[in-house]
């Protein structure tokens, strides 16, 4: 136990003695993400607001006065008159961003509704530009007022409109705020989380066997008097530490930065809506996936001859963590399967997803731990074997 403890406390001192890396590893994930996150928040806000306080402008010819009073009256918008106008001038301007949308109608349109038994249906024209936000926004707008028109002249057409209504329907929303806030985050934080894992690893784990490796330090470690044993669990032990700290900076960041990104007003429940186990099964997880991720990179750092050789070999596992990440993130309901939690990082980010939606089990979180831990302990096995292998720590 004192060997470990020697090599972890080597490791800890060789980070916290350098300022730079403390401040990379440690405070610049958190400080970076919260930045980056605040503004993304506040520039889609921004955006938002911009989007609901523009006015809509509109050209028409031939608008009957009863729709232009009822947009008029509806929405913000500027209507202005575009008879004599050119059609492909209209369109060169929507096209521009000029003019929101414009709308056509045909001569005598209301004369024509009124005459529909003898005369054939009017035209009506819509044109507006579905890349630009404030023109969909008109457009929507419009349709909206154009369909009730269409669904009162149909009614005044029947000799007794209630004769045709077959249901009187009304529809009740419902919203739970809470489990739509924690489906937002859900979402987006297990895959985060994995990826602040592997970040915290990649950023040290290299250096801490590979990086020795090619200064040919390691020689000086392996000769002393100490089991290769208490080096390799030393080694997993305190990068462990390290890579779980700077997971935490980031984590920390994130939840800082999630009101701003996910905009949430007064209105609506804020991300304190879980509870101390929610945290604690987190930080379990956190703490048993941090050693499986350290495991796996240090297995790499050590087969590698040098520090750029062994980032090469981690970025395709981190890569693959992304992606499984990313599988969770569009929507994927939580797998209650027990197996599913034997899988490597992707049962991880199931029972993350699982704490953070209030939809797991017990039993599965405590098979999630269990894999991990058991996993690490292959990794450590095999860690071992490579530190007793010369030809594979003396290799340079």
């Amino acid at each position: 136990m004192r060997d470990i403890w020697t090599v972890f406390r080597k490791e800890i001192y060789r980070v916290f003695s350098d300022k730079r890396l403390i401040l990379s590893i440690f405070l610049l994930p958190g400080l970076s993400i919260f930045l980056i996150y605040s503004l993304m928040g506040t520039f889609l806000g921004d955006m938002e607001e911009d989007l609901e306080n523009h006015e809509s402008i509109i050209y028409e010819s031939n608008m009957p006065s009863t729709l232009r009073d009822q947009i008029n009256a509806a929405y913000n918008v500027e209507i202005h008159d575009a008879s004599g106008m050119e059609e492909a001038s209209l369109i060169d301007n929507v096209l521009s961003g000029e003019y929101d949308l414009v709308i056509l109608f045909e001569e005598n349109f209301e004369t024509k509704i009124a005459n529909y038994e003898t005369q054939e249906a009017p035209d009506l024209e819509v044109i507006y530009n579905e890349g630009e936000q404030n023109s969909t926004k008109a457009y929507n707008q419009i349709t909206t007022i154009l369909n009730q028109y269409q669904q009162s002249v149909i009614q005044n057409r029947l000799e007794d409109p209630e004769d045709y209504l077959v249901y009187d329907m009304s529809a009740q929303g419902l919203v739970d705020e809470e489990n739509v806030v924690a489906q937002g985050i859900a979402s987006l934080m297990p895959m985060l989380i994995i990826i602040f894992l592997f970040t915290g690893a990649m950023s040290i784990g290299p250096d801490a066997i590979a990086g020795e490796k090619e200064r040919g330090t390691i020689a000086t470690l392996l000769v002393r008097p100490i089991r290769r044993r208490s080096i390799a669990l030393g080694k997993v032990a305190s990068l462990s530490l390290l890579a779980l700290l700077s997971a935490l900076s980031s984590f920390v960041g994130i939840i800082l930065s999630l009101p701003r990104l996910m905009q949430m007003d007064e209105n609506m429940p804020d991300v304190s809506i879980y509870t101390f186990q929610d945290y604690f099964s987190i930080l379990l997880v956190l703490l048993t996936t941090v050693i499986f991720v350290v495991g796996l990179v240090s297995i790499i750092s050590a087969y590698a001859k040098t520090i750029k050789e062994a980032s090469m070999l981690i970025m395709p596992v981190y890569f693959l963590a992304i992606i499984v990440g990313m599988m969770n993130s569009f929507g994927a309901d939580v797998n209650q399967e027990m197996w599913v939690h034997l899988i490597p990082i992707f049962g991880q980010i199931n029972i993350l997803a699982g704490i953070l939606t209030f939809d797991y089990t017990l039993a599965n979180l405590l098979v999630t731990m269990a894999s991990s831990l058991i996993y690490t302990l292959g990794f450590v096995v095999l860690l071992n074997a490579m530190f007793n292998s010369e030809k594979i720590m003396f290799s340079r």
